[in-house]
Parts: C-alpha cells; sequence; structure tokens
C-alpha cells in the first residue's frame, strides 16, 4: 500500500492519475476488472470508462449505453443516491446471486459480458464544482470487478482507507489539469502574437510563428535570418534601449516604428522588463489610422484637451476652437499649457508632430 500511495501523490493530471489508479490499485485490492468513471448522479448518466482490460468499441459502447439506460437497476447507485455515502460497498451487500441474475441490466448486459460475478465500488467526490459543471460529471466511480463474490472485510477497509487519499490525489490533479489548460491556452494567446523577447543587449531570445511572418512580409529588403532581426529594426532598437537607459520614468512614451507596405502598416514597439533585464518588441499589423480625439486621448489628455489639439491639427485658429468648443480664448490657452506640459512640447506645431509620432502615425526616425 505505501509504494500505491506514494504513486498516488506524485503530481500529474487527471488523465495519467486515472490511468495510475486502475493500473496500480488491483496490486493492493486484487480486480479482474478495475474501471474508472465519471458520473453525474443528479442526472443519471455515467460517462465513457477507463478501463485496466481492453475491449472491443462496440462492447464499451454496449456497457456503458446499459449502464445509463438502466441506472437506478444498480442497488449501489440507488444507495448512494439515499445516503450520499461513498465508502466502498459490494452488490453482496445488497442482493443475493439468485436476485442479481434476475437483473437484465446489471448482470446479462454488463457483469456477465465481462465474467464479473461481483463488484465493489467507491465513489469520490468533486470538490471543485465549476470544473465539474464544465466536464458535466459530479463524481468518480472507481469499481473492481471478480468473477467470484470474495471480496474480503479487509478489501473493503483498504479501499476506505486510501478513499481521502484518492480524493486529495483528484484534487492535485484536477489542479495541474487546470494550470496545464491555461498555460496552453495562453501558448496560443502568444502564438497569435507577435512577440518578440530581447535579452539587455537587444540579442533575439524567443520569437513567435505570428512575429517571423510579419518581418518577412514587411522587411523583404533584408530579409530577417533565424532569430536575428532585420539590420533597420536593429538600429531603431539599439536607439530606443538608449532613450530608455537615459531616463528612469517608466510612464514616459517611446514611438513606436511605422513601416508601411502595400496600404497596410506595421507598427513596431518596445516595452522594457526591468526586472527581468529584457525588451519585447511587440509587432501588430493595422489599417491605415486617422487622427482623432479619441486617439488622442491615449496619450493622457482629458477629452476637451484632445479636441482642441484635434481641431488644431485640422488648421482651425483659436478663435475658431473657442467657438466650436464654447470657450472663451483664455480657457483655451490654459488647455493649451496643459497639453504642452504633457507632451513635453512648447508649441502647437510641435504638440501635433508628437502626437503623430507617439501615434504611430508618423514614421519614426532613428540614428
Amino acid at each position: 500500500m505505501q509504494h500505491f500511495l506514494q504513486e498516488l501523490h506524485t503530481l500529474c493530471n487527471l488523465e495519467m492519475l486515472a490511468t495510475k489508479v486502475i493500473s496500480a490499485l488491483p496490486q493492493v485490492v486484487g480486480s479482474d476488472v478495475t474501471v474508472w468513471s465519471p458520473a453525474n448522479f443528479p442526472q443519471h448518466r455515467i460517462l465513457p470508462w477507463i478501463t485496466s482490460r481492453k475491449f472491443d468499441s462496440p462492447m464499451l459502447e454496449e456497457v456503458e449505453q446499459t449502464a445509463n439506460s438502466h441506472f437506478y437497476e444498480h442497488p449501489l447507485v440507488r444507495y448512494y443516491l439515499e445516503t450520499n455515502d461513498g465508502r466502498a460497498y459490494k452488490i453482496s451487500d445488497f442482493l443475493c446471486e439468485q436476485e442479481l441474475h434476475h437483473l437484465e441490466g446489471l448482470y446479462h448486459r454488463f457483469l456477465h459480458l465481462i465474467d464479473a460475478e461481483e463488484q465493489m465500488i467507491l465513489v469520490l467526490p468533486i470538490a471543485s464544482a465549476s470544473f465539474s459543471l464544465r466536464n458535466s460529471f459530479t463524481d468518480i466511480v472507481i469499481a473492481l470487478h471478480r468473477p467470484q463474490r470474495n471480496f474480503s472485510d479487509r478489501d473493503r477497509l483498504v479501499l476506505n482507507l486510501l478513499r481521502p487519499h484518492l480524493i486529495q490525489a483528484y484534487e492535485n490533479a484536477q489542479a495541474v489539469t487546470q494550470m496545464q489548460q491555461e498555460l496552453a491556452q495562453l501558448h496560443r494567446t502568444i502564438e497569435q502574437l507577435g512577440m518578440i523577447t530581447l535579452s539587455a543587449t537587444g540579442q533575439v531570445q524567443t520569437m513567435t510563428r505570428k512575429a517571423w511572418e510579419l518581418l518577412t512580409q514587411y522587411f523583404q529588403d533584408s530579409l530577417p535570418q533565424a532569430f536575428q532581426l532585420p539590420e533597420l529594426l536593429q538600429r531603431w532598437v539599439k536607439y530606443q534601449i538608449s532613450l530608455m537607459s537615459e531616463g528612469d520614468d517608466v510612464t514616459q512614451f517611446y514611438p513606436p516604428l511605422r513601416i508601411e507596405r502595400e496600404n497596410q502598416y506595421l507598427i513596431v514597439r518596445l516595452i522594457c522588463d526591468r526586472q527581468q533585464e529584457q525588451y519585447i518588441l511587440i509587432l501588430e499589423e493595422q489599417p491605415p489610422s486617422s487622427l482623432s480625439p479619441e486617439s488622442l486621448t491615449m496619450l493622457g489628455l482629458t477629452k476637451r484637451e484632445a479636441e482642441v489639439l484635434f481641431w488644431v491639427a485640422k488648421n482651425k485658429s483659436t478663435k475658431e476652437i473657442a467657438a466650436l468648443l464654447n470657450c472663451s480664448d483664455k480657457t483655451l490657452e490654459k488647455h493649451f499649457e496643459h497639453i504642452y506640459e504633457k507632451l513635453g512640447v512648447r508649441t502647437r506645431v510641435a504638440a501635433i508632430m508628437k502626437a503623430l509620432e507617439l501615434l504611430g502615425m508618423i514614421t519614426a526616425f532613428c540614428n
């Protein structure tokens, strides 16, 4: 039993746990056929089995259909629904041999087909309701089968002693499975992004397939080699890193690189991860963008400040903007002061150019 417990508490996912239990449990409590089956007792359903013995598909389907169509015929099912007692019980606790042999579904279309005269069942309740509903089952049924009615009190005791360990192992495996699923989803999401990670010196560490496709599409004049950036992008990254190293303000805006090809634009942004001493390039393909008050608010401007700068970009005079926004010239000048301060400029033209650069609407130049 000690070896079984050691194996049981070795972390694994749900699929591996089921295989582990049906293969190792018969070494502790003998069983000709051991079954691991998810079940939904409230909905009176038994889900597909995992068994220690290989059965052909037609037979397995017939047995599973029988288990569902004759759900209430099983005395252990009725007992569990009445008591919620998932400890080990055998059919002979409820039916004599003659009574069992009269049951069309349980015996003639199930136990007799697998050469079994006795069955002992252990039920494991599933702790996580959300995970259970997502998989449409509420319990795990572990069933052991023998050709004779010779399960002993010792067998029952051992199974009942193992039950808390099996429940804990299931909860552990459930957590591992959920983590694996989330990691797989994260990996799929990342692969759909154009993302490149760079070392502190600017060397490529990882590159998603989408990033490679975008590089080969937009840098055809200097096709990138494996795990190397095109020359233009290398120089731009080097320049951006030098800018970042000069200041400690993590909220400072750094203009993206914008490359046009066939009326589409590749926007490249560089993000600094100071804790990991790493840089991240985000590559995004965008259609031609247009300036709007909404886009200007992304630069940290208020709604009214964005409207002011938008009309400046439309070549409106101070009086025209004041009339459009229904405000005084003095109020308008206050808005300009705030805009200049936020963008780090001193004139209206410089404010427009800075905004267009930060939004990636004009090409950024690098040394």
